[in-house]
């Protein structure tokens, strides 16, 4: 693939994250993605051979730019405390759906996504389990995971059902941050709490 072709895929593949966000799988066209990517629509159909295929490239782009960023963000906070290095690893995927994705098209685009692009949508979910997982063992000591009933893989599935909840939910992005914050305070409370705290309760 030449690199003009390639930068016409990738144009078209960042114009069309917008538009499924804004109208869902179903109510967008080619025609509207065209419109988005300052193309016409044959065009794009020189690039994309349908409007599934244009799908199928956005939920591997997306996939690709959340778990990188998750990432980076972990490596960044190596310096702050387990809570708000949990916190901002996690709002990487928050506000990228919180931005690109309008509150009514999440369910949809999620069972879209789940059927059309199934083994990009596994392999995302793997590898984000695995940036946040690699932050609690590397959060080890601070959290006491050593002698935790519940290890890192276990926890990071949790966080991560708990943020698609989050995500989903018909809420302000504000409301939403302050959920996520809750939920990352809870998960190192619940790691840190002693014998003499459980009793106590």
């Amino acid at each position: 693939m030449s690199d003009t072709v390639d930068a016409r895929r990738v144009q078209i593949v960042t114009a069309s994250i917008g538009v499924f966000g804004r109208y869902g799988y179903r109510r967008t066209s080619m025609d509207l993605i065209a419109q988005a990517a300052g193309m016409s629509r044959p065009a794009v159909y020189q690039y994309f051979r349908n409007k599934q295929e244009v799908f199928r490239a956005v939920a591997e782009h997306v996939a690709a730019q959340v778990t990188t960023a998750a990432h980076e963000a972990g490596e960044k906070a190596r310096a702050v405390p387990a809570e708000e290095r949990l916190y901002l690893v996690l709002a990487v995927k928050l506000d990228l759906l919180t931005e690109s994705v309008g509150a009514g098209s999440h369910a949809e685009l999620f069972r879209e996504a789940a059927e059309i692009a199934a083994d990009t949508v596994h392999a995302f979910e793997e590898n984000y389990r695995d940036v946040i997982e690699d932050v609690l063992k590397d959060c080890a000591d601070e959290l006491g995971l050593h002698g935790s009933a519940l290890s890192a893989r276990p926890t990071a599935e949790l966080l991560c059902d708990a943020l698609a909840g989050i995500a989903q939910a018909r809420q302000v992005p504000e409301v939403k941050h302050a959920r996520l914050r809750h939920l990352a305070q809870l998960t190192v409370r619940g790691f840190t709490r002693t014998p003499e705290d459980v009793s106590a309760c």
